[in-house]
């Protein structure tokens, strides 16, 4: 009988330790993935490449800006997310506020999912995050069931929705619509596929051959520009302080007195031919696709720069 109680006794104790350690695991992929969530994101890489590759139906390039933020009416661990097109941050088609809990009873991380009631008041609170600290649930909108969980598989964390858990009626057929999310977060990038479907297998939106958008994680450098003045050999305008991120971001140079010269410069990893990946410094003239002046370094680099004698550039990593 002791024998018999001393067995029960051990297996309860390791069957609570085993919890335990559930728990404790859970809470450490918690904090390491609230660190990796926040930064600035894009597709730059995966656009180029199909480019490139002449791909038909190619991906469109997007940016996703995911910032902490401080919403005390909605939660601890809240996200705001800005999402624009083409480099242009004008061109914004999504804003939303993320809200991460630990849900001990699946396992895994939940997000939950807010809109605005008035987008175009929240635009770039990443850049003024006072807008949204004295928001209330009442200026915000959510879609119940239409949470993301997530779970840490070896160095990846993977976003899912339950099948056909996120549903609601389409104000524009009147019919109902299945949402589903695909995503992979990790150190070095997102990956992100929406995909909506009507209760009849249609799909509604999102891509039929279901690759998703690959957006990498984007590095920031500040640098300077010297630009010969026209008619001069030894006098250049001169550009501080410019601060680009190292996935396509493009800028249109600025002279010392105000006025938009005719070229931009574009930092950018990319990958040419098969597999040979490259962080180069591009300048464009405005209107002409091809660049008048480059020069390359391996991705990841603390410094580039570039010298034409009349043009000179050079970008230190933001550590």
């Amino acid at each position: 009988m002791k024998t018999i109680f001393l067995f029960a006794a051990l297996v309860f104790a390791t069957q609570v330790f085993a919890q335990k350690s559930k728990v404790n695991n859970l809470e450490k992929d918690f904090a390491e993935m609230l660190e990796l969530f926040e930064g600035e994101f894009d597709n730059f890489s995966q656009t180029y490449k199909e480019k490139e590759d002449k791909v038909k139906d190619a991906h469109e390039n997007i940016h996703s800006i995911f910032k902490k933020a401080n919403v005390p009416a909605v939660g601890k661990n809240t996200f705001y997310v800005m999402q624009y097109m083409d480099g242009d941050s004008t061109k914004i088609y999504r804003q939303r506020l993320y809200n991460f809990t630990l849900d001990k009873t699946a396992q895994a991380i939940r997000l939950d999912i807010y809109t605005f009631k008035t987008d175009s008041s929240y635009y770039y609170s990443n850049l003024m995050p006072e807008k949204l600290t004295n928001i209330t649930t009442n200026d915000l909108k959510g879609v119940e069931g239409c949470h993301v969980f997530w779970k840490k598989v070896n160095n990846d964390f993977i976003g899912y929705m339950p099948k056909n858990q996120c549903n609601f009626i389409s104000k524009r057929s009147g019919k109902k619509i299945y949402a589903t999310d695909s995503l992979k977060l990790n150190k070095d990038e997102i990956w992100i596929r929406d995909e909506a479907f009507d209760s009849a297998g249609n799909r509604i939106y999102g891509r039929a051959d279901g690759v998703h958008h690959k957006l990498k994680r984007c590095t920031f450098y500040k640098g300077w520009i010297l630009l010969q003045k026209a008619g001069y050999d030894d006098q250049y305008m001169q550009m501080r302080n410019i601060t680009l991120h190292n996935q396509g971001k493009r800028q249109r140079l600025i002279s010392e007195d105000g006025k938009p010269t005719k070229y931009e410069v574009e930092l950018a990893e990319v990958v040419y031919g098969k597999d040979l990946t490259v962080f180069k410094i591009a300048f464009y003239e405005i209107g002409i696709s091809k660049a008048i002046a480059y020069s390359w370094a391996s991705p990841g680099s603390k410094n580039i720069g570039l010298n034409m004698r009349w043009l000179q550039a050079g970008f230190t990593k933001v550590e």
